[in-house]
């Protein structure tokens, strides 16, 4: 391949200019022999020196060398762990006499490029020249090696003559190697968005070892979403990861303009950056858009309730590229990743989507492969969807298989080795990403696939407390999935029962998750308008949770409001009435007047008394009701919709008396 130049022509949507920036002045020009015109954009050389047709050393080229003028960005916050961590195994000792290669891994949008941007700008002064090469794609690191052969190998032309000169990137490379091989100073090379250096058969592979010069004192830092890249060298390696809570916060803070946090404030921001999994991208796009939305920049705590809604799009936000210099969005960033899983393993890139509907903690590969006691892995078909033949429809699953495509997973940062758990994480963003970029027919298939799973881990978990321990969450988390994603209710139910009958064989009727269980079927009973079996299994509940928690336990309030309300819809007003002022009373003391739950509790209340008959106290106290949803909750609020027409309901009544 070849490259002609001058000039370059600028690229869409980043600088066309190359910087060469000297420690004594950011955009001076450099320095050359003889008489040279250097454009400091394109690199457009035209020299009139000697009268030979030759490349010249330069030996004395000092500064930094980007195809654009790259810093961290102004509201960077520094991560001063990872940041030692890159500069200790790139400490030098005497003995040191080759190149160091680094590579600093993690998730699409942890900030990995930021991180060693700072590092870079902070370390300057201890090396002679720093070389920022874009690796991202193959003709990006192309164009900026054969760039840095003409900056770093002056080119002569006959006096008074103009030469385009047209050079070969393996000329290229090769001059660069070999300029390196003479040099005795200390040198920085970064390699950034070097994602594609694994699979020769991938397209835009790079073979990344192929562009690094070997020298002495020159160090080389690879920023990459490959957790392998670690393997080309032998130092450890830095993974970056999520944000702590802290700088987080801090990075919040800077991007939606908020000068100071109080105590309210910080602690809603707080909620935010943990809900956002503390992703540096992410962080940064939710508050550059609290920061340019004046409702949300005065008002923090009305973002969550919007990204819930919105958070999706919200995700797909892109950056302003000169403020944020990043050009992909939350989402994309991981799309990319996803495609390249899939060009190169296709059952890997469905098994994370299985992972969606399961928790995005502790995925440890017993959990696809329980065993029997007898020894023999244990299969069900629960649902009829086998996330077996859903993930490899031609191929025997097995554990082996299982492992290779984890590895394919984690190559690409969207699982991460926990060696402390012996099990794979996911990101929580990633893990909401995995769910809602199906359609609803993909969810409903995934979701059935995933109970099937669970079901068989139920199997085949054995009678170990440790094991049954480990596997509920993910029992609990794919439960919560199915059934918000079940529209057929009927469904729902047969779903519940199985587990339910599963639980209790399991741990005991008399286990939290059970009674979690037993509470979840009785509303979809409900919901069936199986009143009576309804009310008898809530009454249960209840017992146990009296029983386990206390009277006052807020989950003990919850199931004597559950119960009391399928008391009312029974006709038994007198009987849930009584429920319903016992629970108010304690919603009372447990959260105080103006809590959404106590203000639930007045509103259900209210509405028993409508029912019986005493429109005047039921009146008074929807009124008060309605008010308090209107301060807390706003005019449009389903909540305050509901208890207008409550409201409206009783006062109707009260026409109807007179």
């Amino acid at each position: 391949m070849s490259l002609r130049y001058p000039p370059a022509q600028p690229e869409s949507r980043r600088s066309s200019e190359e910087h060469i920036r000297q420690r004594s002045s950011r955009f001076s020009n450099t320095r050359a022999k003889g008489r040279a015109n250097v454009f400091q954009g394109n690199l457009w050389f035209n020299f009139s020196g000697p009268s030979s047709s030759s490349a010249a050393t330069r030996p004395d080229f000092e500064g930094h060398f980007a195809h654009a003028a790259f810093e961290p960005v102004r509201a960077f916050v520094p991560r001063s762990s990872l940041h030692d961590q890159i500069h200790m195994q790139l400490a030098r000792v005497a003995t040191d006499n080759s190149t160091k290669m680094l590579a600093v891994w993690g998730l699409g949008g942890a900030g990995k490029t930021q991180l060693v941007l700072d590092y870079m700008h902070k370390h300057r002064e201890e090396y002679d020249a720093t070389f920022w090469i874009e690796a991202g794609r193959k003709e990006s690191l192309e164009r900026d090696l054969v760039r840095l052969y003409q900056t770093l190998l002056v080119l002569h032309t006959p006096a008074g003559a103009y030469l385009e000169t047209t050079i070969s990137v393996e000329h290229a490379v090769t001059g660069v190697k070999s300029w390196f091989a003479r040099q005795q100073g200390r040198w920085l090379m970064v390699f950034d968005g070097a994602d594609t250096i694994e699979d020769a058969e991938v397209d835009g592979y790079i073979d990344i070892r192929h562009f690094i010069p070997s020298a002495s004192s020159l160090d080389v830092i690879i920023t990459t979403r490959s957790s392998r890249a670690s393997g080309i060298s032998r130092l450890k390696g830095v993974h970056v990861g999520e944000m702590e809570a802290g700088q987080a916060v801090e990075l919040f803070q800077k991007y939606a303009f908020i000068p100071q946090l109080d105590a309210t404030v910080r602690d809603e921001v707080m909620r935010i950056v943990k809900k956002l999994g503390c992703l540096a991208l992410a962080v940064t796009l939710a508050a550059t858009y609290v920061g340019s939305t004046p409702r949300l920049q005065s008002n923090v705590k009305a973002y969550l309730p919007e990204y819930q809604q919105r958070r999706q799009e919200l995700l797909q936000r892109r950056p302003e590229s000169l403020l944020h210099q990043y050009n992909a969005s939350v989402l994309t960033t991981w799309e990319t990743s996803h495609a390249a899983v899939s060009s190169q393993c296709i059952e890997a890139s469905v098994l994370i989507t299985v992972l969606s509907f399961l928790s995005f903690d502790d995925i440890y590969l017993k959990l696809f492969c329980p065993e029997t006691e007898q020894g023999g892995v244990k299969k069900t078909d629960e649902t009829g969807v086998s996330w077996k033949r859903l993930v490899s429809p031609k191929q025997l699953v097995t554990k082996y298989k299982i492992e290779d495509w984890f590895k394919e997973l984690e190559k690409y940062s969207l699982i991460q080795w926990k060696d402390e758990q012996q099990a794979y994480v996911m990101h929580k963003l990633v893990h909401a990403w995995g769910y809602e970029r199906l359609t609803t027919e993909e969810k409903d298939k995934y979701s059935q696939a995933a109970f099937g799973l669970v079901m068989e881990a139920i199997e085949g978990c054995g009678c170990a407390p440790d094991n049954k321990l480990r596997l509920m969450p993910h029992v609990m988390a794919n439960l919560a999935i199915t059934l918000r994603e079940q529209g057929n209710v009927n469904k729902k139910a047969e779903m519940q029962r199985v587990v339910l009958e599963k639980l209790m064989r399991i741990l005991g009727e008399n286990d939290p998750h059970t009674i979690w269980a037993m509470n979840s079927l009785a509303n979809t009973l409900k919901q069936q308008g199986q009143l009576e079996e309804a009310a008898k299994m809530q009454n249960k509940v209840l017992e146990k949770q009296m029983q386990n928690l206390g009277e006052d336990h807020h989950n003990t309030i919850g199931a004597m409001n559950n119960l009391a309300n399928t008391l009312r819809e029974q006709g038994h007003l007198e009987a849930a009435a009584k429920m319903q002022e016992k629970v108010l009373e304690r919603q009372m003391q447990d959260s105080g007047e103006a809590h959404p739950c106590t203000i639930r509790a007045r509103h259900n209340l209210a509405a028993t008394y409508s029912d019986q008959g005493y429109l005047e106290k039921a009146v008074e106290m929807q009124i008060g009701v309605q008010e308090e949803c209107r301060q807390i909750f706003g005019e449009d609020d389903p909540a305050t919709v509901k208890a207008t027409r409550n409201l409206n309901i009783t006062l109707n009544r009260q026409k109807l008396r007179k």
